[in-house]
């Protein structure tokens, strides 16, 4: 957890007390990108693209007393993406991994039992008034990445668009035909991500535009 007077949540494990700064920074989505999602519909990807001039709307936040439990409910019991953890073994090689998630509450304990934890630099959740986008939008230009990957949207869309990062966008039915722009980079998943960068073995810069559908 951060210091007194922030909003986020950050978790890290011992990883980041290592000389390995020479390794770029990868933030990952968890939901849909790590964690699979109830009965393998991912109905949580947005359709509505966000204007990047907007002022960001806050979200409606209910009291932890409330949300606590019923995010038991909702996360506890799902599932890990095939492959996802191998995947991330092989990106931890060539990238430095924090997990930036939308979710207002921990993590952490799913991604222990999972066994992800130790493969991890961090995890970075949302205890602010800010929605997920632009929650991701500004931790990740904090945190320094250089590439984000998610699999909503109109998130990945308004990163690639104000954001510093290289932005993936982990393939779902319900985030495909939306209007890209060529710097949202499409990957079927975490294993064609570390594919891309290298993980394998090649040289993996990871440019592989994909632009609009």
């Amino acid at each position: 957890m951060e210091g007194p007077g922030t909003e986020d949540g950050l978790g890290l494990t011992d990883r980041d007390a290592g000389p390995d700064e020479e390794r770029p920074l990868l933030t990952l989505d968890l939901d849909g990108v790590i964690c699979a999602p109830v009965f393998g519909l991912n109905l949580g990807i947005g359709r509505r693209m966000i204007d990047p001039a907007a002022v960001p709307p806050e979200a409606a936040v209910p009291p932890r007393w409330l949300s606590a439990p019923w995010d038991h409910v909702r996360f506890d019991l799902r599932r890990p993406l095939p492959g996802a953890r191998a995947a991330l073994k092989r990106l931890s090689a060539r990238r430095r991994l924090v997990v930036l998630t939308g979710r207002r509450s921990d993590p952490g304990p799913w991604l222990h039992r999972h066994g992800m934890t130790g493969l991890l630099d961090g995890v970075v959740f949302n205890e602010g008034a800010s929605r997920s986008a632009h929650f991701k939008l500004r931790r990740s230009a904090e945190l320094g990445a250089a590439e984000h990957i998610d699999d909503d949207g109109p998130t990945a869309q308004l990163l690639a668009e104000l954001g510093t990062a290289r932005v993936y966008l982990r393939d779902w039915p319900r985030n495909r035909g939306l209007p890209y722009s060529a710097t949202v980079n499409r990957v079927d998943d975490l294993g064609a991500l570390a594919a891309l960068l290298g993980a394998d073995g090649g040289p993996g810069d990871g440019e592989r535009p994909s632009g609009a559908d």
